[in-house]
């Protein structure tokens, strides 16, 4: 899927920000989401430079998902889908710990 996935973006000429379910994990909480969001925005800045792109999750569903009762649902997980849900309820408004200004960005 992700071979198709970077041959379709290429044919289309968009700039895909990738990221990996991998770094969808960590010992602090917070940090995953919070790297969603600097990643949403890198892409929002290519488009802001007129080219196309999106952001692109590898196996998110591996990284934020469940797989049965064989893995734990942490608070990282908890605020992957909850950041996943505001960029998709509010997509030119993504703010950065400590950075709360009221600036429309392009929508990725």
């Amino acid at each position: 899927k992700t071979f198709q996935s970077m041959l379709i973006f290429k044919k289309l000429g968009v700039s895909p920000i990738v990221m990996s379910a991998g770094e969808l994990e960590s010992g602090n909480a917070g940090e995953p989401a919070k790297l969603i969001r600097q990643r949403y925005r890198e892409a929002s800045d290519i488009i802001k430079k007129g080219k196309m792109s999106t952001l692109f999750i590898n196996d998110l569903d591996a990284g934020a998902g469940r797989m049965g009762g064989s893995t734990q649902y942490t608070v990282n997980n908890q605020m992957v889908n909850a950041t996943l849900m505001n960029l998709a309820d509010n997509p030119t408004n993504v703010q950065l710990p400590g950075q709360y200004q009221v600036e429309e960005i392009p929508r990725v």
